[in-house]
């Protein structure tokens, strides 16, 4: 059973790092391919040493989760706050395209494993909320910008938009990101962006 030992800061970060290994571990070989053995090689540091941090390899994949969700809901917080209804279309789709873009690469593979957890979390309702927490963060903030700008239907564009951005992550999640697959993110969010207002601007 996990101990009190990764409570303290020391234990905090040795505990983030594991979870870094688990979720690099993750991307390479899928949950399936996932072991309390793999990850503590991948980490560092002797099997024995996760029992500390990790009750079993259920309790990994559930902290795990709750690790890459806190991130995105910071990142996707960030985003929301530097969005306002004096900036143009384009600077709106580019803020949130960058946030796309960015989350190809922090941390490298991420984006991978949570897809990967999203899935599990079709099979297990403990990580459903924590998936659900992502959404939370962006649609009212979203939702309170097209309010801003004039939509009658603020959450449903919020929601739009949102929808674009799981496509482009799906549709690029297979591979590198290179140069032209980010002009291409950025063009279609640009595009969508520029849908949306437009219809409100002639209803």
């Amino acid at each position: 059973m996990a101990t009190q030992t990764g409570n303290t800061a020391r234990g905090v970060q040795r505990r983030t790092a594991i979870i870094d290994a688990a979720i690099a571990v993750m991307a390479q070989v899928g949950l399936a391919g996932l072991s309390m053995r793999v990850v503590a090689n991948q980490a560092g540091i002797p099997l024995g040493a996760l029992s500390y941090y990790f009750n079993d390899k259920a309790d990994l994949v559930a902290q795990a989760f709750a690790q890459l969700s806190d991130r995105e809901i910071e990142r996707v917080v960030r985003t929301a706050e530097q969005l306002s209804p004096s900036m143009s279309p384009d600077q709106l789709a580019d803020a949130v395209a960058d946030m796309i873009i960015d989350g190809f690469t922090s941390p490298q593979g991420a984006i991978v494993t949570r897809y990967e957890l999203v899935t599990e979390a079709s099979r297990d309702e403990r990580l459903r909320p924590m998936f659900e927490a992502w959404y939370a963060a962006m649609v009212p903030a979203l939702s309170r910008l097209f309010r801003d700008l004039g939509s009658r239907q603020p959450e449903l564009d919020s929601r739009t938009i949102m929808a674009v951005t799981a496509g482009l992550e799906i549709d690029n999640i297979y591979r590198p990101l290179g140069p032209v697959d980010k002009r291409r993110i950025r063009a279609t969010i640009r595009h969508a962006f520029r849908a949306l207002i437009a219809m409100h601007e002639t209803t």
